[in-house]
Formats: C-alpha cells, sequence, structure tokens
C-alpha cells in the first residue's frame, strides 16, 4: 500500500512534468485574454528583424513591456475581433495610441512655465555666427580666375556653377546650405566670415582645387530667436508629456484589467514591470 506521502510525491512530479495548473503555449494573461508565446515571437521577429531565438533579454525584456501595454490596452478598449487590430509593430502602435487617447484622454499641453524656462535656457546658449553659401570648385587658378571674371559680368553664380564647377552639388548650383564658423578649415572659415550677405570670394585655395563662394545670408553669432526656439521647445516637451500620460493611462488600466506573465513559459530572463502579478480591480 502506497503511503500518503508517496502518492503527494507522484503528484508533485506529474504537475511538473505535464505543466499542470499552466496553460501551455501561453505567455500570460492580460484580463481573461490568454497571450500565446507565438505570438510574442512574432512580434520579436517583427520588431527587430531577427530570429527571436537570437534577441537578447534585455530587448526581448523591453518588448516583452511594450507589447503587454498594448494588450492592456486593447483589453480595456474592448475589442471584440482582434483581427481588426494591426499587427505590425508600427502600426500596431498608431492604433494603440489612438486607443489611448479614447480610454484616458489626450495628453495635456506642456506647462506653460516649464515651456519658459526651456526657452530661456535655450537663448542663454551663444551660437556662432553662420552663413547661407554657394560654392564652385575649379580644377585650376586660371579655370577660376575666369569664372570670377564671368561673375564679375553679371553671370548667374547658380547657372555657371553648373557649368563649369567640379563640385559634386554643382547640378544644385553649388548649394552648401547653413555653415556655422569655426566648422571649415581656418582658411576657408575666414574667407567665408569676412563677406556681407550677396557677396562673392575671389578664388580660395583648397586642399586640391579651388573654391568660390557666395553668401547669401549672414546670421551672426548670439543666441536664437524666439520663433526659432519656441517650436521645437513645445515639440520636445510636448513629446515628454504624451510619453508620461500614456505610462500613467497604462498603468491605471493594467490595474482595471489585471496582468500576470507565465515566467515557466519564457525562454530568456524577464524582470520588467509586470514580473509581479497585477490583480484586477
Amino acid at each position: 500500500m502506497r503511503r500518503p506521502t508517496d502518492l503527494l510525491l507522484f503528484c508533485v512530479v506529474l504537475c511538473f512534468a505535464f505543466g499542470c495548473g499552466t496553460d501551455e503555449g501561453v505567455l500570460a494573461r492580460v484580463g481573461d485574454e490568454k497571450i500565446e508565446v507565438e505570438t510574442f515571437q512574432e512580434q520579436l521577429v517583427a520588431a527587430t528583424g531577427e530570429p527571436w531565438q537570437g534577441v537578447t533579454d534585455g530587448v526581448a525584456s523591453r518588448l516583452l513591456d511594450q507589447f503587454l501595454d498594448q494588450e492592456v490596452v486593447v483589453v480595456a478598449a474592448n475589442q471584440g475581433d482582434r483581427a481588426l487590430i494591426p499587427t505590425d509593430p508600427g502600426a500596431r502602435s498608431a492604433w494603440v495610441r489612438q486607443s489611448l487617447d479614447g480610454l484616458c484622454g489626450p495628453s495635456p499641453a506642456p506647462d506653460a512655465a516649464e515651456v519658459e524656462a526651456e526657452i530661456a535656457k535655450s537663448q542663454a546658449v551663444i551660437r556662432p555666427a553662420r552663413a547661407h553659401v554657394r560654392q564652385m570648385l575649379l580644377d585650376t587658378m586660371e579655370d577660376a580666375e575666369a569664372a570670377r571674371v564671368k561673375l564679375d559680368e553679371g553671370a548667374d553664380f547658380m547657372t555657371l556653377s553648373r557649368q563649369v564647377s567640379r563640385a559634386p552639388n554643382a547640378d544644385d548650383g553649388g548649394e552648401l546650405g547653413l555653415l556655422t564658423e569655426g566648422g571649415l578649415s581656418e582658411n576657408l572659415d575666414k574667407v567665408i566670415f569676412a563677406l556681407e550677405a550677396g557677396e562673392i570670394s575671389e578664388p580660395v585655395p583648397g586642399p586640391s582645387r579651388y573654391h568660390i563662394f557666395q553668401v547669401l545670408e549672414v546670421y551672426p553669432a548670439g543666441p536664437a530667436p524666439r520663433e526659432e526656439i519656441e517650436p521645437v521647445v513645445l515639440r520636445r516637451l510636448g513629446e515628454v508629456a504624451a510619453r508620461k500620460h500614456a505610462s500613467a493611462c497604462v498603468r491605471k488600466l493594467a490595474g482595471e484589467v489585471g496582468v500576470k506573465v507565465i515566467h515557466e513559459q519564457l525562454w530568456f530572463r524577464y524582470d520588467g514591470r509586470y514580473s509581479e502579478v497585477i490583480h484586477a480591480s
């Protein structure tokens, strides 16, 4: 006759061997939804472009957090037909962001005082002078001097650049965009930033050829103007506020629906924000 302790040990061994008490192939539960291991593996491949077996623990852990965040939103939004939810990672993220607005409202605007503080901080930085510049690049000093004579006679800089310049950007009329003082070799820097808006340089020797520069506009050294800084600050702080709002919303929703990761089904070390069971409120 078997002793009770022998029978208990036999049952424990069976449970360990056959997954007693766990759902085979289920990685997590979000609300009443079962998240299949295979589903997350497909997301890993789509997000990284690599076989899921080769994804490092840190990356897999971070992506599982993101995936479960999205699943929390899916469940909280009561989406009955999951076939309508995008599987592509980018489209899925966009769908989740839109759903978050419906569940928790739009992200608040950045705090006005914080915006003003960031603008003041940015304007305290003195940036070097900049110039909007075009160039020609000629093989010899004779070629450069001949081009300079044509410019003196009224030739259009962009047209002549397309005709005679050896620069890679000749087809664009020699357009260099905005150059910052101190960003070029000393001799070229000195020539360019000695010119006024609308002026054209004499031929300037470079490392292997000869340059002619045209300065279209000069922006003196000093703080950036508010009208340039403000949109950048608003966008940056808006993105920060949106991330905080989304994170707080997902935490609230996770507490409402409940999340449990089944660690026995993971093939990587996971210590993310769903490591501990979140019980539904």
